[in-house]
């Protein structure tokens, strides 16, 4: 019985043992490799189909011969004799095709009983097509990080800011110790008074320096996406999101520093998230499902009264206190007048005209013009004189009439009071704004692009005025 039993048992083995190597050539057959293993005297003791057919051979029929039968110069034996794998390398078939495969030796007790030949791709211009695509990939991964580097830095330092008067001085040596810290800071200036390159040279002298400087312009984004550009979402957040989620201007800025210019524009509920975001350093991104904490310093900017915007209800007083750690008060070209003439120096380098300058009495007309639009007016002038004179000296007829105008009555005044100053200017501004805006035909687009401010800005100044306009 017990002999019986055993016979049995011996037969089951047997058995598994075929069923096993069974499954064995039923996987070698169908993997993508071809696999052929030699003896210790390089004789082909398998091979499986993959093989067989880039050999166009009878794998049968070619176990017992000599690897070299099919590869006449195989570094196989090669791989025998030192014991040493040998991966990626090519190979060259009897037909003039190239494989690449790997030789790897197998060992018992540290001798080497055989090599097992492996194909890493069928031909080898299946490889070289691959690393076209790879190192296209990998270019198209470096210009697409330059690009991301070059839009997530900040290019303006203190030294690049123009202006040496006691104002200007002033307000820099203020900023340089406010970049030390990770407190927000509100900028404060009427339009195009270099808000945004106090905002670069802040995250530039601060210990932030090496990460990202991310710029909103809350003005110019529609209002409806503000909230999604800022904190960013997640797949399916609302119809019409994009697949995979977006990542936020907030999360952008991590480790950073993020400016948002125009922070007036902020809708209420966008700045009641990022209120919170501000006190708890905690971003829940729209449709996400756990917040995350987020490390980056907050710059503002604004052309704004936050206080009538308070009393509107237009902006929320929590926020504003918050925002109010640390403010700078940029000052405008009118307030650093002595600053003009390397400013029109530095706008003529810029124009690549450093050889063009300005008569006396043109200077002297510049300094006496109140320069509403600040800077950005200041090198519209300079290039619109550039464009209109001939020779190499602009003279006070290069001038657009307005400004021309306006410094003659300013310079006519014997003895003005501030008073009289803000009625100067705001008949001026009056008449500006209207003369803009009709010369448009009321599109409050393009007029607000001549005059360098934003839509809302220019419609804020139309109300404050008076100055009638077509919606458009």
């Amino acid at each position: 019985m017990g002999g019986k039993t055993a016979v049995m048992e011996q037969s089951r083995k047997i058995g598994d043992m075929i069923e096993l190597n069974d499954l064995l050539e039923l996987i070698l057959n169908n993997v993508y490799s071809g696999i052929i293993f030699c003896d210790g005297e390089a004789r082909i003791l398998y091979m499986n189909q993959v093989y067989a057919d880039l050999l166009r051979t009878d794998r049968e029929k070619a176990v017992g011969k000599h690897i070299t039968d099919f590869f006449p110069s195989s570094r196989l034996p090669g791989v025998l004799k030192k014991g040493q794998a040998e991966l990626g390398e090519r190979c060259a078939l009897k037909t003039e095709a190239t494989l690449l495969v790997n030789r790897i030796p197998i060992k018992r007790n540290g001798v080497t009983k055989g090599v097992i030949l492996q194909t890493i791709f069928k031909d080898y211009q299946a490889f070289t097509d691959l690393v076209s695509k790879l190192n296209l990939l990998e270019r198209e991964v470096r210009y697409q990080k330059s690009a991301l580097h070059s839009v997530l830095s900040a290019r303006h330092t203190f030294d690049s800011i123009i202006g040496s008067g006691s104002a200007m001085e002033e307000v820099k040596a203020v900023c340089r110790k406010y970049a030390q810290t990770d407190a927000p800071i509100l900028l404060l200036g009427a339009t195009g008074t270099g808000k945004e390159l106090f905002a670069h040279a802040v995250h530039t002298g601060s210990r932030r320096s090496a990460g990202p400087f991310v710029s909103v312009n809350c003005a110019a984004l529609p209002r409806e996406l503000l909230e999604s550009e800022l904190f960013g979402y997640e797949t399916g957040a609302f119809t019409g999101a994009a697949r995979g989620g977006k990542t936020g201007r907030i999360e952008l800025s991590q480790r950073g520093t993020l400016y948002l210019d125009e922070i007036a524009e902020l809708p209420l509920n966008a700045q009641a998230k990022l209120l919170r975001v501000l006190e708890d350093k905690v971003l829940d991104k729209l449709g996400g499902v756990k917040p995350f904490r987020v490390d980056f310093r907050l710059v503002a900017s604004t052309n704004r009264d936050f206080r009538q915007m308070i009393g509107r209800g237009e902006f929320r007083e929590d926020l504003y206190y918050r925002l109010n750690t640390m403010t700078v008060r940029i000052p405008t070209l009118g307030q650093r007048i002595e600053d003009i003439p390397v400013l029109v120096d530095h706008f003529l380098a810029h124009l690549e005209k450093p050889d063009v300058r300005l008569s006396q009495e043109t200077l002297k007309v510049l300094r006496d013009y109140p320069w509403p639009g600040n800077l950005r007016e200041l090198r519209n002038v300079i290039e619109r004189a550039v464009s209109v004179a001939e020779g190499k000296v602009i003279r006070t007829e290069h001038l657009p009439p307005e400004v021309l105008r306006l410094s003659c009555d300013m310079g006519g005044l014997s003895g003005s009071s501030e008073g009289l100053l803000a009625e100067e200017m705001a008949r001026w501004e009056r008449s500006f704004l209207s003369r803009a805006v009709g010369l448009h035909q009321g599109n409050m687009s393009k007029a607000s692009k001549m005059l360098g401010i934003s839509r809302s800005t220019l419609y804020e100044k139309c109300r404050k005025y008076g100055v009638r306009h077509i919606p458009g």
